[in-house]
């Protein structure tokens, strides 16, 4: 049995919540462990503190009365805690020591004692806000007693906190980070916190988390107390904005895992080796192996060269891919300068190359146009071709534009082709082909076809048990499968993070596990760790539109609306042909701004908005469309007749309680229950 009296006073049996616990029972364990040190006090002075009646008679009464109830309670349940004779009260703590039962308040004062961070960490746990926090006023001595013990325990532990913050050596980075979040909590106008958050950021290479704790510190202020921050915090944040760089650092939340040991010696695996275990890993899986190759005419032609460095982006853009094996720039170049290439029949015998791209410019009435071809070595068939008028005056952006749209054409084209072959030539399936199969279901708001792409990305697993995008793809699904079907438990999300932890050491340069993690972050309500696990992950492909879908996600839970819909309008200016769920994450964050026409917008760009209509039809109705929110209402309840408001929302990862009830409002103004 547990009993805690911090925050949200509770007792519970095997994780169950005891029903119906006595008025004055968690009261009394609060008083006695506190006010003596051998845990007992006359009855004469805890009936005068519980009650403080003029007339001591009533009062005495009312202590027999409230301890008979409480030894029912405790006969009922097995406890033998709060003891008591003719004179005194007192605590019988034999349990406690034979481990039977758990008492937070009392861990709390034991581990004080010790006054280090190995102490320190288990008491953020515990403290999980102030001692009795739901306790009513009774005009008694309790009350005016409780006030002052909570004030000095939420004042100790803020000093522990701030000691262990500027402790120069012996505590971690991580450790810093927990305990500047936890003086956050109890005191969010703390400025220490916010600055230690900024200075761990800067270490580890975050650089939105350096500027999104300046604002989130900054908004806090200017809203709350409407003064600015103090010029320590702006110095440090101006100090530690030009240092960074987008270098990442993967140990930061991974460490947590249940195998430390092993994900560390993964993360330090020399890169010459790790290169070689990915190209064994590459061909186990049966990725196909794609050369880039730019066939200049005049190498000294600024065009020319523009359009090699172009090329290059494009390779590194595929390279950072794990669903393709690519040859390096260098050997490349090399085969173009060397060889000459009359066919690409060579390359596959060679270098093993399934496709290669063939660019190059082309001058034509006066214009000059970069073509680019997808040529399969095995058929020597053209399977993709784009021709892009091409000028050096061209803004920087549209270069990129042009870099991301021709990576996304020749990746989408080659997993078509791959498929089709499997599906041609009957060949024994590996894990790319099953890959390709989760891949084209994973992104269909179908539960079926959702739970087919985890069984083809566990097929994967199968042929390669290290292929880190099946990975991804399986905890991709469970998250999603959960947010389909609504629930409350959370057991398929905590099932996929334990998935995405595996497969991110295997490979610290794909941000797929990274975003999965995020999400499932998110909805697991560890708000910090969602956004510190897309900030990892856009510092290694910052172009990867489905990541940024996901990072808006995040920020719109907690609470960043107007960052959110800044990040969406990227997502969907990298993916121009966005999938529904751009949309639908655009809309939750402008539904959450209250800008419901905007959001409507946003969900009549959906190929099947009918997924979304819950959020749909709550925008309808705070736009006083009452049919139009019933239409939408009716399609959601038929899709999920066991909707219900309360149960929805307990499972909602909103870090802000007010944008909770905002949601909350709309949905019954829509009508639902």
């Amino acid at each position: 049995m547990k009993i805690a009296v911090f925050g949200e006073a509770t007792v519970s049996l095997g994780g169950q919540l005891v029903p119906r616990v006595p008025a004055n029972f968690l009261r009394i364990i609060v008083y006695l462990l506190l006010e003596n040190p051998n845990h007992s006090v006359s009855r004469g002075k805890l009936s005068q503190v519980l009650w403080s009646e003029t007339d001591q008679s009533h009062a005495s009464m009312n202590l027999r009365q409230s301890l008979a109830r409480i030894r029912k309670f405790q006969e009922q349940y097995g406890l033998s805690l709060i003891q008591g004779d003719a004179t005194y009260v007192y605590l019988n703590l034999s349990q406690v020591r034979a481990d039977l039962l758990r008492i937070d308040l009392l861990e709390y004062m034991e581990l004080m004692q010790k006054g280090d961070i190995e102490s320190l960490l288990p008491m953020i746990e515990l403290y999980a806000g102030d001692l009795l926090a739901q306790n009513e006023p009774q005009a008694s001595d309790f009350d005016e007693w409780l006030d002052v013990k909570r004030v000095k325990i939420r004042d100790d532990l803020t000093a522990m906190l701030l000691l262990m913050i500027d402790q120069p050596i012996g505590v971690s980075i991580d450790e810093k980070r927990q305990c500047a979040r936890k003086l956050i909590e109890i005191d969010p106008y703390q400025e220490v916190g916010y600055r230690a958050l900024m200075q761990t950021a800067s270490q580890l290479g975050l650089i939105a988390k350096v500027e999104r704790t300046f604002r989130e510190c900054t908004k806090k202020l200017r809203d709350d107390l409407d003064v600015e921050p103090e010029e320590q915090t702006i110095e440090l944040y101006q100090q530690l904005l030009p240092k960074l760089s987008p270098a990442t650092t993967r140990g930061l939340i991974i460490t947590q895992s249940a195998q430390p040991v092993a994900i560390r010696t993964e993360i330090q695996t020399p890169t010459a080796i790790r290169a070689v275990s990915q190209l064994q890993q590459a061909k186990q899986a049966g990725l196909p192996r794609v050369m880039v190759l730019y066939l200049p005419h005049n190498a000294s032609d600024p065009m020319e060269q523009l359009a090699a460095s172009l090329v290059d982006d494009i390779t590194i853009g595929l390279c950072r891919l794990r669903t393709l094996s690519v040859v390096a720039p260098y050997t490349s170049k090399r085969v173009v300068t060397e060889s000459p290439i009359d066919s690409f029949d060579g390359l596959k015998a060679q270098f093993g190359v399934s496709y290669a791209v063939d660019s190059k410019i082309v001058r034509r009435d006066g214009f000059c146009f970069l073509s680019v071809k997808l040529i399969d070595t095995e058929t020597q068939e053209i399977v993709w071709a784009e021709k892009t008028k091409f000028d050096y005056v061209l803004p920087e952006q549209q270069y990129r534009q042009l870099s991301i749209r021709i990576i996304l054409s020749v990746v989408s084209t080659i997993e078509k082709s791959e498929l089709d072959r499997y599906n041609k030539l009957y060949q024994d399936p590996n894990a790319y082909y099953w890959y390709l199969m989760g891949k084209r279901d994973i992104d269909k708001f179908d539960l079926s076809k959702l739970r087919q792409a985890r069984q083809s990305f566990k097929n994967a697993l199968t042929a390669s048990p290290d292929f880190v995008p099946a990975l991804s793809g399986i905890a991709r699904t469970m998250q999603k499968e959960w947010l389909m079907l609504a629930r409350s438990e959370k057991d398929i999300l905590l099932e996929g993070e334990k998935i995405a932890k595996r497969a991110t050491p295997n490979d610290p340069d794909d941000e797929r596990p990274l975003r999965e993690l995020g999400t499932i972050s998110m909805y697991l309500g560890k708000f910090d760790d969602s956004l510190e696990y897309f900030d990892q992950g856009e510092a290694i492909n910052p172009q990867h539109a489905d990541l940024l879908a996901d990072y808006a996600d995040a920020l719109t839970h907690y609470g960043w609306l107007d960052q959110a819909v800044e990040k969406i309008q990227q997502a969907i200016e990298h993916n121009p042909l966005a999938p529904d769920y751009y949309y639908w994450v655009g809309a939750g964050a402008l539904h959450a701004l209250d800008r419901h026409k905007e959001a409507v917008a946003y969900t009549d760009q959906m190929q099947n908005p009918r997924v979304a209509s819950r959020l749909i039809s709550a925008c309808w109705a705070m736009l006083g469309e009452k049919e139009k929110a019933a239409e939408f209402r009716t399609q959601a309840l038929a899709d999920n007749p066991n909707f219900r408001i309360d149960e929805w929302t307990k499972s909602m990862a909103l870090r802000l309680p007010e944008q909770r009830q905002k949601y909350v409002t709309s949905l019954k103004e829509a009508g639902f229950q």
